[in-house]
Order: structure tokens, then C-alpha cells, then sequence
């Protein structure tokens, strides 16, 4: 009796165990396709998946067969489709956050007041710029397409990378902890369609390559002479030098790589 009694107890320890487990998954799920094309796709399977079902009980088989091959195809036509979003989810999986460490006090005010320096002077001088900040996410392939640098960081510098006459200004900077690694590097473009079409190639680039990685990017635009920020496929237009330093602090906070 007590053995029946322990048996019961593990098998409700595990259908709780199964039950946490999957709930964890489909609220990740659900975080990472939020304010995606994505979640029309869900809400279109799901209301196949409640179709299939009521076919069946109907016994429907005409229908019940067409759904049942659709649900075949689709497995791979999502793949395909969604290739760029599940390319971003499996960077955001492989993230370690314990081999991470934040940025030291003394580096971030260091980085902060020699980007917001260079980039406002910039915006005055309408000299356009494109800025990324490494954090989690290494930029090894994006610094490997650009021309290595290896300098300490300093507004100056990052000024005369920008200027027209010089070799360096197309493309972007990056820069990892206190040195810029590369300049004139290559970014990706994003491919949002509701990207407002005002904004030109560099905004494309800058937000494409917060699409991809969780790097701070920074736009100066010498048509508007104004800076902007994009993270994570957003973009915040329009900041003052002090709206920009409040918010590069608080998300340097968050770590770089080590």
C-alpha cells in the first residue's frame, strides 16, 4: 500500500515537473513572438488547429484530410518564412547570462561621455554616423567586414572617422568596452516593412543590426541633424544629448561580453 502510495506521489510530482516545464516554454515562446508578424500566424494555426478538431468530431474526413496535409506542408513553409525570426531566437537561446559581467562603473561613464560628445557634435555639424555599442552579443563577423582599429575610444576620434573626407565614413563603428574595434563595417539591412520610408539606408542598417544582436546602435542623419537609437528592431527618434546618455547608462548596466 505504501508502494502504490509513493508510485502516485512521483507520478504527480512529474505531471507537475511536465506541466511547469511546458507553461515556462509557451510563455517564452509567446515573449519572443510578441510585436511579431508572427503572432497573426499563431492565431491563423490555432484556429486551424480548433477546425481540425471539430472536423473530426463531425467526421468530416474530406476536410479532416485537406487539414491534415496542410499541417504536413506547413511545418517546413514556417521554417522558411520565419527563418530571420528563428535565427534571432536561437542567438537569444544561446545566450549564457552567468558568463556575462556588467560594465564597470568607471567604463561606462567613460563610453557614455565620449559617444554622446562625439555623436551631438555630429548632429550639429550634420555629419552623419552610425554607432553600435557591443553588449551580450559578440560582433566578431560585423567587426571582421569592417577595417580593425583596436583604439581607445575618444569623441575626437570617433568625429574625425565620420567626416566626409575621411576613408573610414561609410559603414559603421563599433565598439567593444572602451576600444573601438572597426570602422567602416557593414551592417544588415532591415527588412520591416513597416519601417517608416522616410528613413534612409543608414536607419535601415542601424535597426537591422539591433534586429539581429542585443548591440546599442546609435544614427546620427545629416539630412535631419538629429540622433536616434535603435534596439531591438525599435528605433527612438529625436533624443536630446541628455535623453541619450540616461538611456545608454542604464543599458550598459545590463553587461557586455567578457
Amino acid at each position: 500500500m505504501l508502494e502504490e502510495l509513493f508510485s502516485k506521489i512521483t507520478l504527480n510530482w512529474r505531471i507537475i515537473l511536465e506541466i511547469t516545464i511546458l507553461w515556462f516554454v509557451f510563455y517564452r515562446v509567446l515573449l519572443f513572438l510578441k510585436d511579431t508578424k508572427a503572432v497573426y500566424v499563431i492565431r491563423g494555426i490555432f484556429i486551424l488547429i480548433v477546425a481540425f478538431f471539430v472536423f473530426q468530431k463531425l467526421k468530416l474526413n474530406s476536410l479532416n484530410w485537406i487539414l491534415t496535409k496542410i499541417f504536413a506542408l506547413s511545418v517546413i513553409s514556417l521554417m522558411i518564412i520565419f527563418q530571420p525570426e528563428l535565427r534571432q531566437g536561437l542567438t537569444r537561446l544561446g545566450q549564457q547570462p552567468l558568463l556575462y559581467a556588467g560594465f564597470q562603473e568607471e567604463e561606462i561613464e567613460n563610453i557614455v561621455k565620449e559617444v554622446s560628445s562625439a555623436v551631438s557634435i555630429l548632429a550639429k555639424k550634420r555629419v552623419g554616423a552610425l554607432l553600435a555599442i557591443q553588449r551580450q552579443i559578440g560582433l566578431k563577423n560585423y567587426v571582421e567586414s569592417g577595417v580593425p582599429l583596436d583604439a581607445q575610444i575618444s569623441s575626437e576620434f570617433i568625429q574625425s572617422i565620420f567626416m566626409p573626407d575621411s576613408p573610414l565614413h561609410d559603414g559603421g563603428l563599433i565598439l567593444v568596452g572602451e576600444r573601438i574595434a572597426a570602422a567602416a563595417c557593414l551592417f544588415p539591412l532591415s527588412e520591416n516593412p513597416d519601417i517608416d520610408k522616410a528613413l534612409g539606408m543608414r536607419h535601415r542598417a542601424g535597426i537591422g543590426l539591433s534586429e539581429e544582436t542585443d548591440a546599442l546602435v546609435i544614427i546620427v542623419s545629416e539630412e535631419r541633424s538629429n540622433i536616434s537609437l535603435a534596439i531591438n528592431g525599435r528605433i527612438t527618434p529625436d533624443l536630446k544629448k541628455e535623453d541619450l546618455i540616461t538611456i545608454l547608462k542604464g543599458l550598459l548596466k545590463k553587461g557586455r561580453k567578457r
